[in-house]
């Protein structure tokens, strides 16, 4: 646990983000860092990390806040924060390699994302559900959002179908769609310059 706290420490230094002990802030969230052996990585505002068991956690200067996602996938867990519509707002990706779950990051604070029918908001990883294989950051003429990508095949070759995912605070609702060449991206996690793969963190 020293460790791991001491690497959030210092990635939070690095970030500027330097103020009150965490026991003194946030109420929802806990004092300290990720559990020992936990993978992490350092984002803007915080750290992102999955532990050994599959908890998925940020620790901020307001403390260290965690859940355990949903999931019967024998895959490891992987998380991975973005800003979408670039707008300060962060989100957190958890994937299974199945689906992708969505949060949003309120300080220390995970809070989940919901679909407007009461459901928690998923992106489809294998078309299991006919509506994904992916997971992208895309401008369908509204500006950048969250998109779910699914390929599909073509009379000229795959193509990739964009649909824009709007949120209005802790809801998510599909919105417009178009269908463009297929892309590597059509099959991954990414945002912008962002990756899963390369950005992400994934359980140890």
């Amino acid at each position: 646990m020293r460790a791991a706290f001491i690497t959030v420490g210092l990635a939070l230094m690095a970030s500027g983000l330097v103020g009150i002990a965490p026991a003194h802030a946030d109420p929802w969230c806990n004092a300290g860092g990720p559990p020992d052996g936990a993978a992490t990585r350092p984002f803007d505002g915080g750290v992102v990390w999955v532990s050994g068991n599959g908890l998925v956690g940020v620790t901020t200067v307001g403390g260290t806040g965690s859940l355990r996602v949903p999931s019967a996938s024998p895959m490891p867990m992987q998380a991975l924060v973005v800003d979408a519509r670039g707008d300060g707002q962060k989100q957190l990706i958890t994937s299974d390699g199945r689906v992708a779950h969505l949060y949003l990051i309120d300080g220390c604070r995970i809070e989940p994302v919901f679909d407007g029918q009461g459901n928690q908001f998923v992106f489809d990883l294998q078309n299991l559900r006919g509506t994904g294989t992916g997971v992208g950051c895309e401008d369908l003429g509204g500006g950048m959002q969250l998109a779910a990508l699914q390929v599909l095949p073509g009379d000229d070759g795959l193509t990739m179908r964009r649909t824009e995912v709007t949120l209005n605070g802790a809801t998510a609702a599909r919105g417009r769609s178009d269908t463009v060449a297929a892309t590597a991206a059509a099959s991954t996690i990414t945002c912008g310059a962002l990756t899963m793969a390369n950005d992400g963190v994934q359980q140890p």
